[in-house]
């Protein structure tokens, strides 16, 4: 079959029905099928349920008797198409009757060239080649591939193999000239080649790229010359059509330089609204040898706002007759030509409500008409920004269907492509005219689209089908958020929320705009009339432009090697490759980043809201944390989660519940055992360490909110404990942060006067008994044994840890203990005793007030750590009241280092990133730490907290004092 399969075209029936013929005469001896993949793609693809009839109605002899399959230039298409249906192609999956072929001459190796019967079109591909060898092309993953020039077309074959229907195969993209949009040359060594219908341009590198730029663009111009000329045709005008096409002719010829031209259109006009009984209450008189200055816009705006508002029917077509005879105007009367159109604008929301979908699709076409003449007349940018869109964005019912447009033009272009460039740029002019419906309309688009991934979850967000759409709306927030083009006093905690979830995410360039959008939405709060604030708030608010502008904060939004945000979030072009999604270093983002984003944002935030009398923001922004925070969601939980646990101001029992459901089903090693399946939604692919991690910042922060009677305060100290014992660099952190915090918040309610420790955290224990031995037996560490050592033994994997602040913070941690075992007994800190031994042998080392206070044989081997716990974040808040302004966090920033005492020796430790996660992934070595097959079954081991996320309500909370508690010394 040499006619190509186009979906929609060809009756899918008939053609298997063609099929079963050609191959019927075959069913009964061997017989060989070539299938050319040359030009598949999207448009003749085979829907699912089509796919699968071909597997129902062949009958299974016809399978028997094919002796080879041979698939000639498999592409990238294709290769995505198999993975979407691979459960139908599953019996395809492996099989040795499927060859892939690469070449004609090894096509020829099994099938005869007289019997291969490819298309011509196909043949011709390999001709006249010019073949660059060792490019690279730049995307998620950056791919070694070949770039073959022909006489039609550019072919790009992958120079390493993948897999397909389980074979290793060598792609073969095949981009025709006619295909071809552009060809640019970024440097020496980078081009971008842009194709029709694909969002992104694709983006290579070769040490020859001028030649090879060179050889495209001749190929191109080949194909334009070989086209016939194009002659103009002029739209077939309807009876309907004809008032609005010469009121259009009349108008426009009005503002003619030629006195004569303008005298007949004058004429004309007169004619037209005598003839078609137009509405113009007696201002025109047709006469002969009139004379009309040349200066007579105002003339002929009044005569075109008259007709507008008397006979509204002749809108489309008049608009229409506008649009089409544009481009084809001197300066003169385009700048014209505006001025008439404007009046009519207003009339296109009728049509718009119309019953008639005729009329409301002609109202999306003017639309996108008048886009694409935004777009090509660079000119007259300015006055069609003016007079076109900022009358537009003043129709309320209109602003919906506007936006669509531009939404659906920007997509078509790309992230970073001319079209969204210039929309975004126009939803400014847009907004001019009604700031607050306008940014309200786009913030809650926004919203919604990230809303909807939660229906379909992917890992990151940039996997995501709608990701397209969220980067391009950031773009559209960043263009309005000057000069309080969003209105920040209505949307605040919106704006917040959308940096939250967008903070250090895409491209550099779009990292770039989330960092501009914060520092716009600051200047906006600084400038914004509707707010007084006083200069107090003022101050923080300046002192917050000046923080956010540092070096810090440019790591913080993943952009720390660029000189200025401003300049690439406004590298407009996608000829710059700051946009292409695959063509970008992406730089870690931790959680911990997040928690210093979100707690700047907090504090203006709370600045701004005490000169605002019963302001809701902080509700606000709270209440869209929490949605997501328990939504599955893989790329956005973990974030909304963190967010959620530095903005909250109270927690309920059930909260604190449903976190440790998440951080069960995050973790096999905290998974429970019943009902969970009806608690959480989605599948168990959670990226679990990331999501371990934010519940565990959640929990720490919230801890000090949680009824002082909650019994969640004891088991968070298991919780902890089991973090630790996971054995992850990425998470100790988190798990020692909690357990300090779990530590003050305990003592501050006095738990500890009573009892020890050990009495305290092992009666909680007991219905974990079970499970908890088991884990003990894998980890080498008994706390039935002795629950002070087996502590020490999980924290002294602190000291190796690569982040100063966790080894200082381990520090605290076993001086907070040390005080603490002996509380009951009210004996000395230092005294030696079976509590207290544990923790003095294990500050030994780094304590020189555990060496002075402790009799020692043999000090000078003890000396190892000049470590200290001052100046370094102590992370750690008290129980909180009612009064929700009582919990400050006492934090450093994370850029600080531990200062070194002077009465500890010098032995340094590793600053963040000196020692990567990814190579040195267990802090275990040498510690009677379980081995991989043992971790492997301590991640296996199935623990159930069913008894802490019970639904047996939590007693009322009291009234409690407040106050930040410090480590007992």
């Amino acid at each position: 079959m040499k006619s190509m399969f186009k979906t929609g075209q060809i009756n899918g029936d008939l053609l298997i029905y063609h099929v079963l013929l050609t191959l019927k005469p075959y069913y009964a001896k061997p017989y060989e099928i070539v299938v050319d993949l040359t030009h598949a793609g999207p448009s003749n693809r085979f829907k699912t349920d089509f796919l699968s009839k071909w597997f129902v109605v062949f009958p299974g002899f016809a399978y028997e008797n094919v002796a080879a399959i041979y698939i000639y230039n498999c592409n990238t298409w294709v290769r995505e198409y198999t993975k979407y249906h691979e459960r139908l192609l599953t019996g395809l999956k492996g099989s040795k009757k499927l060859l892939f072929i690469d070449s004609p001459a090894r096509l020829a190796d099994h099938v005869e060239p007289d019997q291969q019967k490819l298309p011509a079109a196909t043949l011709a591909l390999e001709e006249d080649l010019k073949v660059f060898h060792n490019a690279l092309k730049l995307a998620h993953k950056d791919t070694k591939v070949s770039i073959k020039v022909g006489s039609t077309a550019v072919q790009v074959t992958s120079a390493e193999r993948t897999r397909v229907l389980g074979q290793s195969v060598f792609l073969n993209d095949i981009y025709y000239a006619s295909e071809i949009e552009e060809i640019c040359l970024v440097d020496e060594n980078q081009f971008t080649l842009t194709i029709a219908n694909q969002g992104t341009p694709l983006t290579f590198m070769h040490q020859e790229c001028e030649a090879i730029v060179h050889s495209i663009i001749h190929i191109r111009t080949r194909w334009e010359l070989s086209q016939p000329d194009s002659i103009p045709q002029h739209t077939k005008i309807r009876p309907k059509d004809v008032p609005g096409t010469l009121l259009n002719i009349a108008l426009l010829n009005l503002g003619s330089s030629d006195p004569s031209l303008r005298s007949a259109a004058y004429n004309l006009l007169c004619a037209l609204t005598c003839t078609f009984n137009l509405k113009i209450e007696g201002q025109l008189l047709e006469t002969s040898g009139l004379c009309i200055p040349a200066n007579n816009t105002l003339f002929i705006v009044s005569i075109s706002k008259t007709l507008a508002a008397n006979e509204p029917h002749l809108t489309l077509e008049f608009l229409e007759e506008c649009i089409s005879g544009f481009s084809k105007s001197s300066i003169e009367l385009k700048h014209l030509c505006l001025e008439y159109m404007t009046p009519w604008l207003l009339n296109l929301v009728r049509f718009c409500k119309h019953n008639d979908d005729a009329k409301r699709q002609r109202v999306t076409a003017i639309l996108d008409k008048l886009i694409t003449m935004t777009i090509n007349e660079k000119q007259m940018y300015p006055s069609i920004q003016a007079k076109i869109w900022g009358s537009l964005g003043q129709i309320t019912d209109l602003l919906d269907v506007v936006l669509d447009s531009f939404i659906k033009t920007s997509a078509t272009g790309g992230l970073g492509s001319i079209k969204a460039e210039v929309m975004a740029d126009t939803a400014v002019a847009l907004a001019s005219g009604n700031v607050k419906l306008v940014s309200s309309k786009v913030i809650i688009r926004m919203c919604k689209i990230i809303d909807k991934t939660c229906l379909s979850p992917t890992p990151t967000l940039e996997q995501h089908l709608m990701w397209d759409d969220i980067a391009i709306l950031a773009r559209y927030m960043l263009m309005l958020s000057f000069n309080n083009s969003l209105d920040v006093a209505t949307h605040l905690p919106y704006l917040f929320h959308v940096v939250t979830l967008l903070v250090a995410t895409g491209p550099l360039s779009l990292r770039a705009s989330t960092h501009g959008l914060v520092i716009n939405i600051i200047h906006s709060l600084c400038t914004c009339s509707q707010l007084n604030f006083s200069e107090e708030t003022k101050q923080v608010l300046r002192l917050s432009l000046t923080e956010f502008s540092l070096p810090k904060f440019y790591l913080l939004f993943g952009i720390s090697k660029v000189k200025s945000a401003a300049v690439i979030a406004f590298r407009s072009s996608y000829r710059d490759r700051s946009f292409s999604p695959g063509s970008y270093e992406r730089e870690t983002f931790a959680l911990s980043s997040l928690e210093t984003v979100t707690e700047a944002l907090l504090e203006i935030m709370e600045a701004c809201m005490r000169d605002i009398p019963s302001c809701k923001w902080l509700d606000q922004w709270t209440e869209l944390a929490q949605r997501f925070a328990f939504q599955y969601n893989p790329s956005l939980q973990p974030r909304a989660l963190v967010v959620f646990g530095c903005i909250s101001k109270r927690v309920t029992h059930g909260q604190i519940k449903q976190i440790i459901r998440i951080l069960s089903k995050a973790s096999p090693l905290l998974s429970i055992d019943r009902g969970l399946e009806n608690c959480l939604k989605g599948p168990d692919n959670y990226n679990s360490q990331v999501l371990i991690e934010a519940t565990v910042i959640a929990l720490t922060k919230l801890q000090p909110l949680l009824n002082k009677d909650s019994p969640m305060h004891k088991a968070l100290f298991w919780v902890a404990v089991a973090v630790l014992q996971l054995d992850e660099v990425s998470l100790y952190s988190a798990g020692t942060a909690l357990l300090e915090q779990n530590l003050h918040t305990l003592d501050s309610l006095k738990v500890f006067n009573d009892k020890s420790p050990e009495e305290v955290f092992m009666e909680i224990r007991k219905p974990l008994e079970w499970h908890c031995k088991q884990m003990d037996h894998f980890v080498g560490l008994n706390f039935n044994s002795n629950f002070n050592f087996a502590l020490v033994g999980h924290l002294l994997k602190g000291y190796r840890h690569p982040s100063p602040n966790t080894v200082a913070r381990t520090i605290r941690i076993l001086h907070t203990l040390l005080a603490l075992v002996g509380k009951h007994l009210n004996c000395d800190k230092f005294e030696v005793n079976t509590q207290s031994v544990a923790y003095l042998a294990a500050l030994l080392t780094v304590s020189e007030e555990v060496r002075s206070r402790c009799s020692l044989k043999h000090r000078k081997s003890l000396l190892l750590s000049d470590v200290t716990m001052e100046n370094v974040p102590m992370d750690t808040y008290s129980v909180h009241h009612s009064d929700s302004s009582c919990r400050t966090l006492r934090e450093t920033q994370p850029w600080t280092s531990p200062k070194v005492s002077e009465r500890y020796l010098v032995v340094h430790y590793p600053t963040v990133g000196q020692i990567s996660p990814r190579t040195r992934k267990s802090m275990s070595l040498d510690m009677g730490q379980p081995s991989q097959a043992n971790t492997k079954k301590l991640l296996g081991t199935r623990k159930s907290f069913d008894h802490l996320i019970s639904d047996t309500k939590a007693p009322k909370r009291p009234e409690m004092e407040s106050g930040i508690t410090t480590p007992r010394r």
